[in-house]
């Protein structure tokens, strides 16, 4: 008896995108059980992949270090080819993504039509309008696979190891393991996706229950500013800094446990979507209409009409008009007042002692 087929997600952009693929790996998990799926993508992303699937099967590209370049994309085609996949889907639109998976002789390759490298893939599926999450689904079809009935939405699975991290950070500050949070993710790889640091610490404030809950700032280490402003914001609330020491596996165990989780149109929102979790997502240069909205009945969107928005796909360094008025027009108690029905809606309540 042969070995089950062996197909490879290719996604190497950012980590909210890998976050909605997970989407298209559960449909193509239902339709094809037996199947042995496998995933390459940036090394940054690797942790939210393999609580779920193994580290033997999330491969990463490290693109901007160790693979780049003509010879690093030679020397991961060669281990791609070791691998003997069955099928692959080239998920992010790049010549690159093409060339290596070619480059590696895998079998069936499937792409978006009009893609660059397009003429690299043997089947070329047409690419619908709509959400993200529609658009990968599409490639299933790829691979004679259909996606089914269901509305299959983004799911992770929270690494065990950075769980207990987490337990034991919280014991260790002296705090209870089941101490209501409110995480906060100021941060974004966007400077114009970033709402005002102090105005999350007002929200976080707004919404914290009297002496109850903890609010927990995370990000990496270039967020510690804004997590020092939120802090000096909290007035009097209880806070933990997570923005150092702590891995793309811990956030995601953070953002688990969480009551509630502030964020802007960033990977975090996508996260807590998928976990699950009770998540408003501040949307400044991008709208929803660009089909990357976190997706769940535990998102809540805010962002200002303007005439303005959306200025780019992804964000920029700068306003484009110089007032960034998209986010700095947003006020703290709206925020806190889309988080409160939000919570209404779910049944948590919403505590607001402020």
């Amino acid at each position: 008896m042969g070995r089950p087929d062996r197909l490879l997600l290719a996604q190497t952009s950012f980590l909210g995108d890998v976050v909605l693929t997970t989407a298209l790996a559960r449909a193509i998990a239902a339709a094809r059980p037996g199947a042995e799926l496998w995933w390459l993508v940036r090394p940054d992303a690797a942790p939210l992949l393999t609580p779920a699937h193994g580290r033997e099967r999330v491969l990463t590209f490290d693109k901007r270090g160790a693979d780049r370049g003509p010879r690093g994309l030679v020397r991961l085609a060669s281990r791609l080819r070791a691998l003997e996949f069955d099928a692959a889907l080239g998920i992010q639109r790049s010549v690159r993504t093409a060339l290596l998976l070619a480059a590696a002789g895998i079998p069936r390759r499937v792409g978006y039509a009009g893609s660059p490298g397009a003429w690299l893939y043997h089947r070329r599926v047409s690419r619908p309008d709509g959400h993200a999450r529609d658009r990968l689904l599409a490639l299933a079809a790829g691979l004679d696979l259909e996606s089914g009935p269901a509305p299959w939405t983004p799911r992770l699975t929270v690494d065990p190891v950075a769980d207990r991290r987490i337990s034991e950070h919280l014991r260790r500050a002296g705090h209870p393991e089941d101490q209501p949070l409110i995480v906060v993710a100021p941060g974004s790889a966007w400077a114009t996706k970033q709402w005002p640091a102090a105005r999350f610490g007002e929200a976080a404030a707004l919404l914290a229950r009297a002496g109850r809950d903890l609010v927990v700032v995370i990000g990496t280490a270039q967020d510690r500013p804004l997590a020092a402003e939120i802090t000096r914001t909290l007035a009097g609330v209880t806070a933990i800094d997570a923005t150092t020491g702590s891995s793309i596996a811990d956030a995601v165990a953070w953002i688990s446990r969480a009551r509630l989780v502030l964020a802007n149109d960033s990977a975090p929102a996508h996260i807590a979507a998928a976990l699950e979790r009770p998540v408003v997502a501040l949307f400044g240069p991008t709208v929803p209409a660009q089909g990357f909205a976190p997706l769940g009945r535990s998102v809540r969107i805010v962002g200002r009409e303007l005439a303005c928005r959306p200025c780019s796909r992804h964000g920029g360094v700068r306003c484009p008009i110089g007032t960034h008025e998209c986010l700095r027009g947003l006020a703290a108690p709206e925020v806190a007042v889309a988080a409160q029905e939000l919570l209404a809606e779910r049944g948590e309540g919403t505590g607001a002692s402020r």
